[in-house]
């Protein structure tokens, strides 16, 4: 059966065997690399010829049984006999001698073979009398040397003999072996047929038939330049594509093609093999001269190989075709053996001076532990991966550095670098090196910077004796006169406020009181005295409300911080500064950028924090769905015990939107994630608190979700920073109050919390106004919620916002006022659906048993001008004319005077009748906002609302 890449050789071959019908006998020698068709070639002429009537002897030489003598007569005999149906006497002979040979086969002695090869010849030439006779003999390189012999007697009387010797023979790096040239192909009725290896015009044809791709698909270009043509990787890498399915795009490099390189590497002999895996595991670093000292192997030797690797498709312009035929070439080797060979790449580099992370490299994978230069080596290759973020190779380099270490000092710089290095891939893990550099630091082995890392990483896994511990030994080393006084009181400062406002139980343990103790004279012309003036920021901001500089020291920092693996508070401080002083929006455009740079660094740390941020950022603004996006990658990105109390934070960002969301199975399965004791003594605490409160009030379990907030209340005014912009916790007892029908108590929150700072946040006065509302009476409850709309769409929390169109529109319905309730339940419920708040729609739109729909009434509404719709929008949601006045800008006389041409116009008798002609739709304002609060208007008395 032909194939029609490769119809020239056999055609060739056919053409030779009619030659030897006349008489004329031939010998073909198929020639080329390993992988290279000769096989498919032989067959598939054999099986043409066959089918022409040629008698076909035949024998496969194999490299494990080329001492076997007379092996390949053997085979060849065994054809012949089958081909007559008897046993003549010479191969009678033949067939005892190979019954009763020993294990190595027959040797000469047992066996008149000049007889034996005279009688088989003629045997051979008497069939040959009536058809020809085609004797093929597969990789005759490895044929046994009697048999070689024989066969080559044969080929002396070929000249006048019917019979076609077709042989295929592997080229090395050095042709043809020399015996199979001298005997062989320089014979007289030798013809030469060197198979080349697949154009990619022909790789194209068989890509087109295989996997019906198109002429121009550019897969056929990438098959041809993985495999560079060899024939048996070409046809491995297309089955790769084929096993793929058609899901796979580009090239499938798979099982296939990696089975095919191990084929090869059997094939290509011991000395191609030795420099093959000596160039894979130098890699890039490879050069004819290094092989060849590696190796102790003539570099001439050497450059001829590597060109006759990469002309069988393994080696190209710069090594390794495709990575997966060098770890194809790593994994075919013993354990023992590759080390060995990095050992010896790793001395050779390091005599040559690359780079330390190549060398670094190869000591790592050989084991090697005895070179004096290694630990240098490692620790600088440590530096170059953590500054280009390859943190878990650093990780890796510093791990094998640690078993190198010989002194106490060496140990502890070598565990502290490898610990630093391990936080920003996993902080858990990170936690194995804490006991030495714990005993370290009370050593006085660490510098305060080292200190009061070390102090932040108790912190972040709640071991605060630990902690405290550290903290002393800070205002310890302050103790004194020099720079490295001056040093660690910068860095006690800063651990001071990162415990007033994060870890407040802390520093009271320690103190007894929650104020930071004043920075040493001097200490602040230490760099370190920025970080503590950044961290100084939140802890003001927690007690004394936002400030501008506080906030443009923040902004400062955010815009120039480096994501490193000891800065986190720094970053936090920063971003939670604008968070809790209700400037969301820039605290999502900060982190935003923060977190491309996280993800240009791969830091699975920074990434997971930051996503948390983002989490938390989302659900303050009401923006549900994408605080579940952000709270999932933060814990699939680092698990909650790797995240330490710090998980507390996305775990509230989840319970809460689930909450919202209505989706309270969700909500429960995150309440289920165990978290330490400890987390309640910490700001992230009380925001899981409050989540709790919220699913737990929601799902009818109030007096458990009264509890959450007053334990929140209780841990924020023991730390002195009982502010609702960090944790409205008296609102949320007010509302459950409500729930619980006890107003009294409602009210009486409600007064507490109007004594509290930071009262000027629209958020936090419309959340007030809200629960306000919810204690009165229901004919007080309309302009209270108005202006509770009012001042949430200022505060951009849009589901505080639906909530509040939500309660307005319940309370409209419970007045009779029918056609207003609905068009504000109409916003309510388009609010709602931007924050997939799926409880409230449902609420909304029970009160009015249906969907919403539009509620026109066919008049043309384009008769008024854009003055006298804005005038009716106002009217038809209830607003009185002062306030439209205010509104709109303009005075209550031109307000009278549009909306009598509005009636006009519109033929109707009042105001009352306008909600029944405009939908909620039709009172969006260009930017989205509904028109119960445009962002342009000023309330009037605002000012004297509780906030």
């Amino acid at each position: 059966m032909q194939f029609a890449e490769r119809e020239s050789e056999i055609t060739l071959l056919n053409t030779m065997l009619a030659e030897s019908e006349h008489g004329w006998g031939r010998i073909g020698m198929i020639t080329g690399p390993p992988g290279f068709d000769k096989s498919r070639v032989l067959h598939a002429f054999a099986d043409s010829a066959v089918k022409s009537g040629a008698t076909h002897l035949s024998a496969i030489c194999l490299r494990n049984e080329q001492n076997i003598s007379l092996g390949v007569i053997h085979q060849v005999s065994q054809s012949l006999s089958a081909a007559l149906g008897e046993m003549p006497p010479a191969l009678k002979l033949l067939q005892e001698a190979v019954f009763n040979a020993g294990p190595r086969g027959i040797r000469p002695e047992d066996l008149n073979w000049i007889g034996v090869t005279h009688g088989l010849w003629e045997i051979i030439t008497s069939h040959a009398r009536h058809g020809a006779v085609l004797i093929t003999i597969e990789d005759v390189q490895y044929a046994d040397s009697v048999s070689l012999d024989i066969l080559l007697h044969f080929i002396n009387r070929l000249h006048s003999a019917n019979v076609f010797m077709v042989f295929t023979v592997n080229e090395g790096p050095d042709g043809v072996p020399l015996r199979i040239q001298s005997d062989f192909m320089h014979h007289a009725q030798c013809h030469r047929i060197k198979v080349a290896p697949y154009s990619s015009s022909t790789i194209s044809q068989i890509a087109q038939v295989r996997l019906g791709i198109a002429p121009d698909d550019p897969l056929a270009d990438a098959i041809h330049q993985v495999s560079g043509g060899n024939a048996l990787l070409v046809h491995s890498l297309i089955e790769d594509q084929q096993n793929a399915g058609g899901d796979a795009k580009g090239l499938v490099v798979d099982d296939g093609f990696s089975g095919s390189v191990r084929t090869l590497l059997n094939r290509i002999g011991s000395t191609p093999l030795r420099i093959l895996r000596a160039a894979a595991v130098l890699d890039a670093s490879a050069s004819p001269a290094l092989l060849a000292e590696m190796l102790h192997i003539k570099q001439p030797a050497v450059v001829r190989t590597l060109e006759w690797l990469a002309e069988i498709g393994l080696l190209g312009m710069d090594g390794f075709r495709h990575p997966a035929a060098r770890e194809a070439v790593l994994d075919s080797m013993e354990p023992d053996t590759l080390k060995e060979l990095y050992g010896r790449a790793a001395q050779l580099l390091h005599a040559t001076g690359v780079q330390p992370t190549v060398i670094a490299d190869h000591l790592v994978a050989a084991s090697t532990k005895h070179e004096p230069w290694a630990l240098d080596v490692l620790r600088e290759a440590a530096d170059q991966a953590l500054a280009t973020d390859e943190c878990e190779l650093a990780v890796r380099y510093l791990r094998y550095a640690a078993d190198l270490c010989t002194g106490p000092d060496e140990r502890v710089q070598v565990t502290l670098a490898l610990a630093k290095a391990t936080w920003r891939v996993n902080p858990s893990i990170a936690t194995m090196y804490l006991p030495l550099l714990m005993q370290a630091a009370r050593d006085g082995r660490l510098p305060a910077r080292d200190v009061h890392w070390l102090l932040t990483c108790m912190l972040w896994h709640g071991q605060y004796d630990e902690a405290g511990e550290l903290f002393a030994l800070l205002e310890q080393a302050e103790q004194g006169d020099g720079q490295e006084t001056a040093e660690a009181a910068a860095w006690r400062l800063a651990a001071d406020h990162w415990l007033a406002s994060t870890h407040p139980p802390v520093l009271h343990r320690l103190r007894g009181t929650y104020k930071p103790s004043p920075l040493r004279e001097g200490s602040e012309r230490h760099p370190a005295h920025s970080y503590a003036r950044t961290i100084s920021a939140l802890a003001a901001n927690l007690r004394n409300g936002e400030t501008e500089a506080a906030l443009k020291t923040a902004e400062k920092v955010l815009h120039s911080v480096q994501l490193e693996g000891c800065n986190i508070e720094l970053v936090e401080a920063a971003l939670f500064c604008f968070i809790y002083s209700d400037r969301t929006q820039e605290a999502a455009s900060l982190v935003e950028n923060l977190c491309a740079v996280a993800e240009r660094r791969s830091s699975p740390t920074w990434l997971s924090v930051l996503a948390a941020f983002r989490a938390h950022i989302a659900e303050h603004k009401g923006e549900m769905m994408e605080a579940v996006e952000w709270g999932e990658l933060s814990l699939r990105t680092l698990p909650p015990r790797s995240l330490g109390v710090l998980a507390a934070l996305p775990l509230a960002s989840l319970i809460e939107a689930h909450t919202e969301m209505g989706q309270y199975q969700k909500a429960e399965e995150y309440l289920r994630h165990p978290l330490p004791e400890t987390v309640y003594q910490t700001r992230y605490g009380l925001h899981y608190l409050f989540a709790r409160g919220h699913y737990r009030t929601s799902v009818g379990q109030a007096h458990a979700g009264l509890s959450d907030f007053l334990k929140c209340g209780t841990l924020m005014r023991s730390w002195e920073i009982d502010t609702p912009l960090l944790v409205p916790w008296r609102l949320g007892a007010a509302g459950v109050s409500v729930v619980l029908k006890n107003t009294t108590r409602a009210r009486k929150f409600l007064e507490l919390h109007h004594a509290t700072p930071h009262g000027h946040s629209p958020r936090i006065r419309g959340f007030a106004l809200m629960v306000l509302a919810s204690a009165e009476e229901v004919g007080r409850r309309p302009p209270l919620l108005r202006k509770a709309v009012d001042m949430l769409q200022d505060s951009g929390h849009k589901m505080e916002l639906a909530h509040a169109l939500a309660r307005l529109s319940h309370s409209l319905a419970a007045l009779g006022e029918t056609d207003k309730a609905r068009l504000i339940g109409q916003q309510a419920d388009r609010v709602g659906q931007r924050c997939h708040a799926e409880p409230l729609r449902r609420s909304v739109a029970n009160a009015f048993d249906s969907e919403f729909g539009m509620m026109t009434v066919g008049t043309d509404q384009n008769a008024l001008s854009p003055a006298e719709y804005r005038v009716a929008s106002m009217a038809a949601l209830g607003y009185t004319n002062r306030e439209i006045a205010t509104r709109a800008h303009i005075t209550i006389s031109t307000v009278e005077q549009h909306l009598t041409r509005i009636y006009r116009k519109l033929g109707v008798n009042g105001r009352n009748d306008l909600p029944r002609l405009f939908s909620s739709k039709e009172l969006g304002t260009p930017n989205g906002n509904v028109l119960v609060a445009d962002e342009s208007r000023h309330l009037p008395g605002s000012t004297s609302v509780p906030g």
